[in-house]
């Protein structure tokens, strides 16, 4: 299995891609985890069309997470005829199109039996993941578990483990600062890409390095920082035992 942060950065970053995650099992198609709006050009700049990775696994529904869906679903129907797969916890189902994506992709289309309504089914076959609980792509077998995130709205993060290979991985995505997840869900895995905030103040939704610091070295050794500040230079020198993820980086397991 191969994982791929096509990008590191947060939602404001300027330097970086926002962080997600494109995944190549073993065995069986690639995936993304998530599609902020700057997935497209993050795959392109690593030499990947954009037509290969279609199966997208969604954690919550912040842009930087969704914001390259209406892209990915308009190519797919106006342009390569296809519906991309969605793999979505049902919990963010009620959000994802009404809240979310029909403003910019809700019109009216003309179909083989006359004109219709266009709606998420229109762009893309949508998997409706029941959590917490398992699915396979290809020889990844993801578990995902809910996170903390923000308040009154669901947010997801998974295991990864691939069968062929025998490799391990957590990918909380966006979270606050959770041990019992790491714990929960962490056991036996080889690394954890992990949310980070440089910043100690602001909303409080993601997990801030002072908190990180704050976990024992055994966890702090497999901890890979991602969702990170274009300031990240200034940080460095006051990691501990983690190491910061990077961008465009292929990291086997």
């Amino acid at each position: 299995m191969e994982i791929i942060p096509i990008g590191v950065g947060d939602a404001f970053a300027k330097t970086l891609y926002q962080t997600n995650f494109l995944v190549r099992p073993a065995e069986g198609e690639p995936f993304l985890i998530d599609c902020g709006h700057t997935a497209s050009r993050a795959l392109t700049d690593l030499g990947i069309e954009p037509r290969a990775v279609t199966r997208v696994v969604l954690s919550h529904l912040h842009a930087d997470h969704i914001g390259g869906l209406e892209e990915l679903g308009f190519a797919g129907y106006f342009g390569w005829g296809i519906r991309p797969d969605l793999y979505v916890p049902e919990d963010l189902l009620p959000w994802l199109w009404s809240h979310a994506l029909e403003a910019g992709m809700g019109q009216r289309l003309r179909g083989e039996h006359g004109e219709f309504e266009a709606d998420l089914s229109t762009y893309f076959r949508v998997h409706p993941l029941a959590g917490p609980g398992t699915f396979e792509l290809g020889s990844v077998r993801l578990t995902a578990f809910p996170t903390p995130h923000v308040p009154g709205r669901p947010s997801w993060g998974f295991r990864l483990e691939d069968r062929a290979t025998g490799g391990r991985v957590l990918l909380p995505c966006d979270t606050r600062y959770d041990p019992g997840n790491l714990e929960a869900h962490g056991a036996g895995v080889e690394v954890v890409f992990h949310d980070c905030q440089f910043a100690s103040n602001g909303a409080h939704i993601h997990a801030t390095l002072d908190e990180l610091l704050r976990l024992p070295e055994a966890w702090q050794e497999r901890l890979l920082l991602v969702h990170y500040s274009d300031d990240w230079e200034a940080h460095r020198h006051r990691l501990g035992r983690m190491r910061l993820a990077e961008q465009g980086r292929v990291y086997r397991f």
